[in-house]
């Protein structure tokens, strides 16, 4: 921003001046209007009365924060004002949340005015979250490594810069020097008006005291309601403070700062690298029994295979195929499990699902065993609830063969399930209804469709479902990203590392004797 200065600084200076005059004006005029209709002092009592209200009200609206008890529990009032974990967070993240939110409902703004009541209290926070996800840890604290302290300190860092440029008015003119100046004539001004301050309300006691009463009521009233206003608003501030120190001790020790974002874009295979102006492609494991579609439903999502190669170490049988991402249908990596025809199958299913964003599974309209499918699909939910330091996949089912339902011979689509009509629309709505519950997923979570090559049914709604998924499923693709980034530092990256820092360290040296001679 350009400043200003010389003679235009006092045009700018006078311009403003003479702006707010007339406002200014306002304060001694109305107070000599009410001065000579005798009613400055009903006034005052009526000022009075409303700063009284207004502190009462602060200071009860203050009390839940401020008066939680020891324990953190806090009472029903209390657990209503918790801020909601995010929505991208692991089950063991909103338990850390819930732990933070208990120092948070006992915050008090006090401690803000208290350096060392400040940083014991972030300092508790910190151990607290970091015992909660290293339980086995002597020095839990300080488990976390130099780079992903970095990259918090950065975050904080361009955060702050954003909130202040964003919301501190002159924050790109106002030079720091001006500020001080300021203070310190702030304090000069401070000091005079303290020592007339005393005569002055002698002399207003002997010229008018009924007056200097009411005066000096308004001005204990005043500062009874400034009070309750600023401990509610302290109170505020520091439960936001806590809150944030605890969401970046989250962000720390849950691993989320192994890596920034165009880091993670490294750990894709080449073989479904994304393309330089999108995200990372979406991984999709595609499953279900043995006939259920499932390859006609990789063919149908397909259409045109860009590539097919193995890429996840799971054995014989599995392939992906990368899926270029056309108008609003998102780049996809489908990972193409071979048929599911019995339990051995688990430690297989469990391994892929871990390391897909969703889960696409393909199921017979016309096979009413399930039992095979549930059970799959329980022990992939079973392996998530038992690690909660993972997100699990959203369950999308392709409800295939829908074409093969009573009655056999008609197939005159589209079928509206929402309000079925006739009797094919009434065996498919049975068949979503009746394969939602023995699946245990929505019927929302259940297409139907049909796969047959020059017969396709209803493949952009199973399109508009993916679409539908698409924030959780990328909200579990990070954190997937970020715990492939954590399995960093093995030995041949140490021995990169070694090798560039000897360099760097040599050029160092030889510039340091170059520029001796």
């Amino acid at each position: 921003m350009k400043r200003i200065v010389g003679p235009r600084r006092l045009l700018w200076a006078a311009a403003m001046a003479l702006g707010a005059l007339p406002f200014a004006a306002l304060v001694p005029l109305g107070l000599a209007w009410l001065w000579q209709r005798e009613e400055l002092g009903v006034w005052l009592v009526g000022g009075s009365a409303c700063f009284v209200a207004a502190g009462v009200l602060f200071r009860r609206a203050a009390r839940p924060l401020s008066g939680a008890n020891g324990s953190g529990n806090g009472s029903g009032n209390e657990a209503s004002d918790d801020t909601p974990p995010e929505a991208e967070w692991t089950p063991a993240d909103k338990i850390a949340w819930q732990r933070v939110q208990g120092f948070a409902r006992r915050a008090s703004g006090a401690m803000l005015m208290d350096q060392h009541s400040l940083m014991a209290v972030a300092g508790a926070v910190m151990e607290d979250v970091a015992r909660h996800y290293w339980p086995d840890r002597t020095e839990a604290v300080w488990h976390f490594t130099l780079p992903e302290a970095l990259l918090l300190a950065e975050r904080v860092a361009e955060r702050t810069r954003t909130l202040t440029v964003e919301a501190v008015p002159g924050s790109r003119s106002i030079r720091l020097d001006n500020v001080m100046r300021l203070y310190r004539a702030k304090q000069s001004v401070a000091a005079a008006a303290g020592m007339f301050s005393g005569p002055w309300r002698i002399g207003r006691m002997t010229i008018n005291p009924v007056q200097a009463l009411a005066a000096e009521l308004n001005q204990r009233v005043r500062g009874f309601a400034a009070a309750g206003l600023s401990s509610l608003m302290l109170d505020r501030i520091a439960r936001i403070v806590i809150e944030e120190i605890g969401r970046e001790a989250i962000n720390l020790y849950s691993g989320r700062l192994r890596a920034d974002l165009d880091e993670l874009a490294g750990l894709q295979p080449a073989a479904v690298a994304p393309s330089a102006a999108g995200p990372l492609p979406l991984r999709i494991m595609v499953g279900g029994k043995v006939n259920a579609g499932k390859s006609s439903l990789v063919n149908a999502l397909c259409g045109e295979v860009v590539a097919a190669v193995d890429v996840l170490p799971v054995g014989d049988g599995a392939t992906s195929h990368a899926v270029g991402g056309t108008g609003d249908r998102p780049e996809l990596e489908l990972i193409d499990c071979a048929g599911l025809d019995r339990e051995a199958a688990i430690p297989k299913l469990t391994e892929i699902a871990q390391a897909c964003d969703l889960i696409l599974w393909a199921a017979a309209a016309n096979d009413g065993a399930r039992d095979l499918d549930r059970r799959l699909l329980d022990a992939v939910r079973a392996h998530f609830a038992a690690h909660p330091s993972l997100k699990a996949p959203p369950v999308l089912v392709a409800l295939s063969h829908i074409d093969r339902l009573r009655p056999f011979t008609e197939w005159t689509p589209p079928y509206d399930i929402a309000a079925p009509s006739g009797r094919k629309a009434e065996a498919i709505r049975g068949a979503v209804d009746a394969t939602a519950e023995a699946l245990g997923v929505g019927p929302d979570d259940v297409v139907p469709v049909r796969l047959d090559a020059g017969a396709l049914y209803n493949v952009d709604a199973l399109w508009a479902a993916v679409a539908a998924r698409l924030d959780e499923a990328r909200q579990g693709q990070l954190i997937r990203l970020l715990r492939l980034a954590g399995k960093g530092g093995g030995i041949s990256e140490v021995a990169r590392q070694a090798v560039r820092g000897g360099r760097l360290l040599t050029g160092l040296v030889i510039d340091g004797i170059v520029g001796k001679k």
